[in-house]
């Protein structure tokens, strides 16, 4: 079973790497984890982006591998990005545990890896 299987379903995780390699990383993280805390609901599409870019910021930050991620990228992401990106991690989780108090996925699979995904940025 891949790592936050539920949440990825569906999702080009390929695209998402892509928008944010075109922009600057860390402000694209900050844009996405800002309006996961600001939104009055998100769809569950702009969940899973929010989830994806919250693996990408743990990638960085802690070193985390995941299999659908290009891991060129995301090395060179850690040597460029890690200190600003590591400002990041609170938001993000916070971002997480309103999006799972606010608009609590259908699936209760994705929600316990929503929940995760939130603790493990809590404790990186």
């Amino acid at each position: 079973m891949a790592a936050y299987e539920h949440i990825v379903k569906s999702y080009n995780v390929g695209d998402l790497l892509d928008d944010i390699a075109s922009a600057d990383p860390p402000a694209y993280l900050r844009r996405c984890f800002a309006e996961g805390c600001s939104a009055p609901s998100l769809s569950w599409r702009r969940v899973q982006q929010l989830a994806l870019c919250a693996m990408v910021l743990e990638a960085i930050v802690s070193d985390r591998e995941y299999e659908f991620f290009e891991h060129e990228l995301i090395a060179d992401w850690r040597i460029h990005y890690a200190s600003a990106c590591a400002k990041l991690k609170d938001t993000a989780a916070l971002a997480l545990r309103r999006v799972v108090e606010r608009d609590r996925p259908e699936d209760p699979d994705a929600v316990a890896e929503l929940e995760q995904l939130a603790r493990s940025l809590g404790s990186a």
